[in-house]
């Protein structure tokens, strides 16, 4: 069984969000198609920084203002909760993870001179500056290297960060959300609908002005 490795890359850092809306702007990178190779997922993650969602965000959300899932999430097939997708003739598994809508402008659907939502905001823009970016070593060991963006007005500020509380909070995400795929390859695998020379892929959603279905 692959490994699962968390590692905080930065030092003792301070955070106060100073609520510049900076991270309010996701980057889909024009250079990546719909779909992303494993071995591309590294290059990926420095040239975006689009807000994944739980599924206790997408619940959260949908409490608090009423709206529906499809208001707000983006995917790149269409949404249903579900994370795992299956494309051309089950040679392709597609990681399907939901993510906050943009707006023409790039800015979040729930921006407007502010964050609308903040007191709920998803726990990716609660961990910012502070990101996740996966790592696949030789030997099929998964690292989850936490880095910080120094570039954030707030780097510096207020308290230093507490990296066992990331540390936490980080794994307890990806358990959730690796426990989702497992449970739903495995259906689909016992329905005989992926190949055993599959490849691995992660969509690049919201790039698509119309979304498909399986």
């Amino acid at each position: 069984m692959p490994r699962v490795l968390i590692k905080t890359v930065f030092h003792n850092t301070r955070f106060k969000c100073q609520r510049c809306n900076t991270c309010c702007h996701h980057k889909r990178p024009e250079d990546f198609g719909d779909l992303v190779p494993l071995e591309r997922l590294k290059e990926f993650w420095e040239k975006s920084n689009l807000i994944y969602l739980t599924a206790q965000d997408i619940k959260n959300i949908c409490r608090e203002t009423g709206l529906d899932p499809s208001d707000f999430v983006d995917t790149l097939y269409r949404y249903d909760g579900k994370l795992v997708r299956v494309d051309d003739s089950g040679k392709r598994i597609v990681l399907d993870f939901p993510v906050l809508k943009s707006k023409a402008d790039t800015t979040c659907v729930f921006f407007n001179n502010g964050c609308t939502i903040y007191s709920i905001r998803p726990k990716a823009c609660r961990l910012f500056p502070f990101r996740v970016e996966e790592e696949t070593t030789p030997l099929g060991d998964i690292i989850l290297n936490i880095s910080c963006n120094r570039s954030c007005p707030g780097t510096g500020n207020g308290k230093i960060a507490d990296k066992k509380l990331l540390e936490k909070l980080v794994s307890d995400q990806f358990q959730e959300r690796s426990e989702a795929i497992a449970t739903e390859v495995r259906i689909l695998a016992q329905d005989g609908k992926i190949s055993s020379d599959a490849r691995i892929y992660r969509s690049h959603p919201g790039r698509r002005t119309q979304s498909k279905s399986t």
